[in-house]
């Protein structure tokens, strides 16, 4: 038995598939994580210096 389809059915099948897509993300791009890497980097070299800079000026040392 061949079931032949409505156009409205065909029209609301279609509708149906547009909304079950879904959007693909956007891959990172290999600059994009370089940049990431070297910014989380360079926050943790700056803290780290702001940390010792801190130690050093409460034990009473002058350093400018």
């Amino acid at each position: 038995m061949v079931r032949r389809t409505m156009m409205s059915e065909s029209r609301r099948n279609r509708r149906k598939t547009e909304r079950n897509k879904r959007q693909s993300k956007n891959d990172i791009s290999r600059r994009d994580k370089i940049i990431g890497v070297l910014a989380i980097i360079a926050i943790f070299i700056i803290a780290a210096i702001v940390a010792y800079y801190v130690s050093l000026s409460k034990a009473g040392l002058k350093l400018f």
